[in-house]
């Protein structure tokens, strides 16, 4: 039987066994250098109490491991009622590796960087794509990370429990621990005389309350002199940062960041978060928290916060300008705040927190469900619909 045609008929077997039962076995694949793995059952497979298939060691082993790399497949059962499929691993070897990240609590999450012929991971596709924490139901296209449906703008923190650690010479990561993966990203500088890094920074407040709403974020280490530019090629650095992160294996966050980033600065900081979009177009979102230094021609969606008392980086002179250089066609908010020049969540009672949270949660993770908890924010101007 060539190839094409065992691939078929495997592909029926398995068709026909999910069909069958949910719980407790996996397909296995032919491994091209000889050596049939076929069906498996493993670990304490079956239905639990209520219908529920335990995962974890329940669920499938389905394994190849002879000749010149099979697959590892199979589903980790059922959790809850919810499907929570591990499914095929990628950067192992073999016709079906590379790539497919399987169910993370019910939903499903294509790898990113996967290749399918020699089953490497490319570390700058960023690890797992996708969808994570839900079931993909919060945006039309499925391209999109769900978790803890908005009851309202907040700036209280989420229901993560959270932790951080420092990256040498690059900035201090906050992340959720108890958070389903994958994670969006997003990288923040401080301003003008600001170092970033762990410990308090102009901007350190947002680290540990965007981690508790499952948002991955790093407060970049700058100079403190440093200039916008340069704020926005250590806001670059950072997303770099992030890639390596998601490759390392000795890294807490090893293979659970989803491909999607973003960047945030205030003050020097904001402008920098302009420079950053203008340079990188893949960046999903940017929040400036009372830039200086306005930017135009940017594609990213952007959100300017000013500060109503702002002496510093006036909305007149600084976020105003930003804002309308930013093209009609790029989804843009402005928004002021009761505040002088601050660069913390906390700002306007808590309003800058409340508003980047919703834009970030809209833009960066994808999830629609914010967008009418975003607009109900008492914004300036806005082109979102």
């Amino acid at each position: 039987m060539n190839r094409a045609l065992r691939w078929r008929a495997l592909a029926r077997a398995c068709s026909a066994a999910v069909l069958v039962s949910w719980a407790g076995f996996g397909c296995g694949s032919e491994d091209e250098g000889g050596g049939q793995s076929g069906l498996s059952t493993g670990g304490t497979s079956g239905f639990g109490s209520g219908g529920v298939a335990a995962g974890g060691a329940s669920g499938v082993a389905g394994t190849t491991t002879g000749g010149a790399g099979g697959t590892t497949g199979g589903a980790g059962g059922m959790t809850g009622g919810t499907a929570g499929i591990s499914g095929m691993s990628g950067g192992v070897g073999g016709p079906v590796s590379g790539g497919v990240g399987g169910m993370t609590g019910g939903a499903s999450g294509m790898t990113g960087g996967g290749d399918p012929d020699g089953g490497t991971v490319d570390p700058d596709a960023g690890g797992m794509a996708g969808m994570g924490g839900g079931d993909g139901s919060c945006c039309a296209d499925g391209d999109c990370i769900c978790r803890e449906a908005p009851t309202g703008l907040t700036s209280d923190n989420g229901p993560y429990s959270t932790d951080s650690y420092s990256l040498a010479g690059v900035g201090c990561i906050y992340y959720p621990t108890d958070a389903e993966p994958p994670f969006a990203a997003v990288a923040i500088s401080d301003g003008f005389l600001g170092t970033g890094g762990c410990g308090f920074a102009q901007t350190s407040g947002w680290g540990d309350f965007f981690a508790s709403h499952g948002i991955v974020t790093m407060i970049v280490e700058t100079g403190s002199g440093d200039q916008p530019p340069a704020r926005g090629r250590a806001l670059i650095d950072g997303i770099d940062g992030f890639k390596q992160e998601n490759a390392n294996s000795s890294s807490p966050l090893f293979e659970k960041l989803a491909g999607r980033y973003g960047t945030s600065g205030f003050s020097m900081g904001g402008g920098g978060t302009s420079y950053a979009s203008s340079t990188d177009s893949s960046l999903l979102s940017s929040v400036a928290i009372m830039p200086w230094g306005p930017t135009s021609d940017l594609t990213v969606p952007t959100l300017v916060i000013c500060g109503s008392s702002d002496r510093t980086a006036s909305c007149g002179t600084h976020g105003r300008p930003l804002y309308n250089g930013i093209g009609d066609s790029t989804g843009k908010m402005l928004i002021t705040v009761s505040s002088g020049h601050a660069g913390q969540p906390t700002a306007g009672g808590g309003d800058s927190g409340a508003a980047g949270l919703a834009f970030t949660k809209l833009y960066l993770e994808g999830d629609e469900r914010w967008k009418e908890v975003l607009l109900s924010a008492d914004y300036d101007e806005t082109n979102i619909e």
